[in-house]
């Protein structure tokens, strides 16, 4: 195919320039698209367009475009050009796609069943991001059916930043081209049939979220996320009043709300990364954050959201502790814990309810008699 020859051959050599002397790397500016830029921008966009209607299907219900890089920043390292289904997502961010990915070496290329890297990110931070989008993945390509000759899961793009290796490990079915090798584009078009039939699958056994599909983080997942997330936190900009409820876990045992740590990393930023039961108690350093490392933890337990008209999963429902309050408040005897819970009730009753959580504090130690379920 020439339109990926002109790629492999002419991407790498034009992607920096020399000014006064100085090589830099070739900026993006309105009105200056080389050809190469072109090719994938356009013409791949409009010959994938017509492979993906000569299958039959309506690319009306497809977003169809490629990038280099945005206007005013560098070229990118990886350029690719993506579909879309439009039910699913209309961005590269979010949802999960159909792409061809070019090598950031230029040696080879992919068309991949791949994922939005950056809503890991946005949900996760970039280190577990990085883990969670690979978990995905895994999960993905158990409910597809995938055929002979085509790879499963990791591709190597030789990604050397956090979004190239997202989209290494976000990668659930993939078929591999050679920068060297003479591609037919009858074969192309028979590949990227095939992948679509894949894509299609997906959205029929999941729907268009993999990330609530595979349900909630596990304990150890959760904090060390918030504690991410909290060493730069989003701008607290809830609206006043009840929230509304969690999302909901499917579950044929018990009752699950999603946990969402940005709510945990409010919290834990308002304590400055101190314990609340007594900000002189001891903990260890994380080696991501470089903060003291505390937990987060749900004053009214979300195993009893099923309880409450609105949602528990509030910055003023989580309260900061130290990894050995936090074992206190899931293990300890009752009449240990009494007094440190009637402390934190009593700093927090004006807070929940200003969330229009309404509990009264012999409800509360009700529920701590009992098996609380971790965070």
């Amino acid at each position: 195919m020439r339109e990926l020859e002109l790629i492999f051959n002419d991407y790498l050599p034009n992607s920096h320039v020399i000014t006064a002397g100085k090589t830099s790397r070739r900026r993006l500016v309105p009105g200056a698209a080389l050809a190469v830029d072109d090719c994938v921008t356009k013409t791949l966009p409009k010959l994938l367009t017509g492979i993906i209607e000569a299958s039959g299907r309506d690319s009306s219900k497809y977003r169809i475009y490629g990038s280099v890089g945005q206007i005013n920043w560098t070229l990118a390292h990886i350029p690719w050009v993506a579909i879309l289904r439009r039910e699913i997502s209309t961005s590269t961010e979010r949802g999960y796609y159909v792409v061809l990915l070019f090598s950031q070496d230029m040696q080879s290329c992919y068309l991949s069943l791949n994922q939005g890297f950056t809503q890991f990110k946005n949900a996760f931070g970039e280190s577990v991001g990085t883990r969670k989008v690979f978990q995905a993945a895994k999960y993905a390509l158990k409910q597809v059916t995938c055929p002979a000759g085509y790879i499963k899961g990791l591709i190597d793009i030789s990604a050397t930043n956090a979004l190239g290796i997202g989209y290494q490990n976000g990668a659930i079915v993939s078929r591999r081209y050679q920068a060297d090798q003479d591609i037919q584009q009858n074969a192309f078009a028979q590949d990227l049939a095939v992948l679509l039939d894949l894509y299609d699958e997906l959205f029929s056994n999941v729907g268009a979220n993999l990330i609530d599909a595979m349900g909630d983080m596990s304990s150890d997942e959760y904090q060390e996320v918030a504690n991410e997330i909290a060493k730069s936190p989003p701008g607290n900009d809830l609206p006043e009043g009840g929230l509304p409820l969690p999302k909901q876990i499917p579950s044929i045992t018990k009752n699950s709300f999603k946990r969402d740590p940005k709510m945990a990393a409010l919290a834990i930023a308002a304590s400055k990364y101190s314990c609340e039961v007594d900000v002189g108690h001891e903990t260890f350093t994380s080696r991501r954050t470089k903060e003291r490392f505390v937990e987060a933890h749900h004053l009214i337990p979300m195993q009893y959201q099923v309880g409450f008209p609105f949602s528990l999963d509030i910055p003023e429902n989580i309260v900061a502790l130290c990894p050995t309050c936090h074992r206190r408040f899931h293990h300890s005897r009752f009449g240990e814990l009494k007094p440190i819970l009637q402390k934190l009730f009593a700093d927090r009753l004006g807070m929940l309810n200003s969330r229009e959580i309404k509990i009264e504090l012999s409800d509360l130690s009700e529920m701590y008699k009992g098996d609380v379920e971790e965070d």
